[in-house]
């Protein structure tokens, strides 16, 4: 494979955060590992996993480990790219050509590509391209299993059920308040369990609510120490 730099399309103040050491695994540890072990695959010259669809109908950190997959990349010198198919009427299909060469592909959010034939197209060609490389791994996230998703062109629908799927599973309230105790840290705020704990129970139940929470602390000048 040619050498490619490495291209992050990462928010700067999501890029140092979200990482496997920061992310809660809960009953998600066995995806944790097996995400973490993609790359001894490619230190072996294996690429068994070449295809691999995350899902759950929850806000449970999906994008998070996608930027954590990104953020280990770059600490092992991999080539990786990432892609939020949230954001892909901006964009346009051919943003996908030539993703092939990077070693790691991480496409976000793909139930986003509903009613869109030719981004479904572009995908299918992608992942039919990944293959018959075998050089690099596809990583992706949706909402619902993969033969359960808002798609149109079966053989994509087909595609996807080539690879491994994980369901990540929801964290009790402890996690979820291990969760924001772990992020505020990594701002720089000092949150005191008692603080976890009535966020956990008086805020939005997600985890993408509880830690916009932490965006107006942040704002906060005398938020540093949360007690």
């Amino acid at each position: 494979m040619g050498q490619v730099t490495s291209q992050l399309s990462l928010p700067v103040n999501i890029k140092e955060t979200e990482t496997f050491e920061s992310y809660v695994e809960g009953k998600n540890k066995q995806l944790c590992d097996h995400l973490k072990q993609l790359f001894v695959a490619m230190n072996e010259g294996g690429m068994k996993h070449w295809l691999n669809y995350l899902f759950s109908d929850q806000e449970v950190g999906k994008s998070h480990l996608l930027y954590a997959l990104c953020h280990q990349a770059e600490l092992n010198g991999v080539s990786c790219v990432y892609l939020n198919f949230q954001q892909h009427a901006e964009l346009t299909p051919d943003v996908l050509m030539g993703l092939e060469h990077y070693a790691i592909i991480c496409l976000d959010d793909i139930h986003h590509l509903e009613g869109s034939i030719t981004w479904q197209v572009a995908l299918f060609d992608l992942i039919n391209r990944v293959k018959e490389q075998n050089t690099a791994c596809l990583v992706m996230t949706g909402n619902q299993p993969s033969q359960m998703l808002p798609l149109d062109l079966a053989d994509l629908k087909s595609r996807l059920s080539w690879g491994i799927s994980f369901q990540l599973m929801s964290l009790t309230d402890e996690q979820r308040q291990k969760a924001l105790t772990v992020r505020a840290e990594l701002r720089g705020l000092n949150m005191s369990k008692d603080v976890a704990k009535f966020l956990v129970n008086h805020w939005q139940r997600d985890m993408s609510a509880l830690l916009n929470s932490l965006d107006l602390l942040d704002e906060n000048p005398f938020s540093n120490n949360v007690s």
